[in-house]
């Protein structure tokens, strides 16, 4: 299982990462443009993230707004899932 995990903060990063590496690779971004150009790369490499766990209030960009970036971007490969998880 491939993980990103964004979040700002230190602490949770840390503990996210701990619980989550034993499952798989963990990938590690501290806020929503970080993330977004992260699943790019990764989608540009065909190595696609199974698992994106998002803070919502971060610097630079919210986890909302990333998280609209990466749906907008699945959009355009035609890899949005028919399952997919919302923002609000």
């Amino acid at each position: 299982m491939r993980t990103l995990i964004v979040e700002d903060d230190f602490t949770s990063r840390i503990l996210l990462q701990s619980l989550l590496s034993p499952f798989g690779d963990c990938h590690i971004a501290v806020n929503g443009r970080e993330a977004v150009a992260a699943f790019r790369a990764a989608q540009e490499k065909g190595q696609g993230y199974d698992l994106i766990c998002m803070d919502i209030m971060m610097p630079e960009m919210d986890g909302q707004t990333a998280v609209r970036e990466i749906r907008a971007l699945e959009q355009a490969e035609g890899t949005l899932s028919t399952h997919d998880v919302r923002s609000p």
